[in-house]
């Protein structure tokens, strides 16, 4: 029991979006969350005390009284937050009596009614109720990708502007950066750098792969979007990474990025694996075959990828202690 309740208020107040001053606020008023006292009196937080705290802070940011929604069950608060977009969520969704497919879809049409309407908070509100409902796999695999994709293709089309698609990346971004901060790294574990190349100003899909990656433990180096291939590399050889993971989304026919690829390669060593994924990856294909890199075609394939990579890169070190 005592394990479970590990955060300091300072912590919970990063996560939650919260001041420290609300949070004790809100624990002293309300009773919105019970926090173990520890002998030198210091408030210890768990996992599900930052989940409803969170939950909290977005309803009261749509309208929701504190007084009044305090003492909710969390599956309360998630359909206060999971309802307050245009489209109204049927409560048999946030319940899952629906199948699994259908729950996405409605997801990912309620994140696009709000994009295009520049609703940043329904957006934000959408987005965490279904990172609550889904496992993570399907969160990033079936959810965010999909809706990134879709945003594309009507951001190509006219369907929605610039703006929209940036709002979006926002708020993904966001929501992304605050779950990998979630992740316990061990400082011994190998080191991944994550980017796109030169010319690529699409994240999402490097985000997403990093914070998969980090999901298996391995501690990433988010570098961004458009790195010239020196930074890369220089990054690479400085955190002394045993990988690099490049998103390739648009354009599919950028004349000078096989140039930039070619350049990463040469500048690390031949044991670091070089990874390359995204919408845009296999229009690349010669060039990413001719240097050895792998090309990633879904999160599952990245997964087996990097524990395959670590599972051979800690055998050396095994045999050596065997000796």
């Amino acid at each position: 029991m005592t394990a479970e309740y590990k955060h300091g208020i300072k912590t919970v107040a990063t996560e939650t979006g919260l001041t420290q001053f609300t949070i004790r606020a809100w624990e002293k008023r309300y009773d919105a969350v019970k926090p173990l006292r520890t002998e030198t009196n210091r408030r210890l937080y768990s996992d599900a005390d930052i989940s409803r705290l969170t939950l909290l802070r977005l309803a009261t940011k749509v309208g929701h009284n504190i007084g009044r929604i305090a003492s909710l069950p969390a599956e309360e608060l998630l359909k206060l937050v999971g309802t307050e977009g245009t489209l109204a969520q049927p409560s048999a969704i946030a319940e899952e009596v629906v199948s699994q497919e259908t729950s996405v879809r409605f997801y990912i049409a309620s994140c696009l009614t709000a994009i295009k309407q520049f609703q940043g908070q329904a957006l934000e509100s959408t987005l965490f109720a279904a990172s609550v409902v889904f496992s993570q796999p399907v969160f990033l695999e079936k959810l965010i990708v999909p809706l990134m994709q879709e945003i594309g293709e009507q951001w190509k089309s006219g369907t929605l502007r610039i703006a929209h698609e940036h709002l979006a990346t926002a708020v993904v971004r966001t929501l992304l950066g605050n779950i990998c901060q979630g992740f316990d790294i061990s400082a011994t574990m190998p080191n991944l750098v994550i980017a796109t190349p030169r010319g690529q100003h699409h994240e999402i899909g490097a985000l997403i792969a990093g914070t998969t990656a980090a999901s298996q433990g391995w501690q990433v180096t988010y570098l961004g979007p458009n790195l010239p291939a020196e930074e890369i590399v220089g990054c690479v050889v400085q955190n002394e990474a045993k990988a690099i993971g490049l998103s390739i989304i648009y354009p599919t026919d950028d004349p000078h990025l096989a140039n930039e690829l070619r350049k990463i390669r040469r500048g690390i060593r031949e044991h670091v694996a070089l990874f390359m994924g995204g919408a845009g990856a296999i229009a690349y294909d010669p060039v990413i075959n001719s240097i050895g890199a792998v090309r990633i075609n879904d999160m599952s394939t990245f997964r087996t990828e990097l524990e395959v990579l670590r599972t051979q890169q800690n055998a050396p070190e095994a045999n050596v202690s065997n000796q």
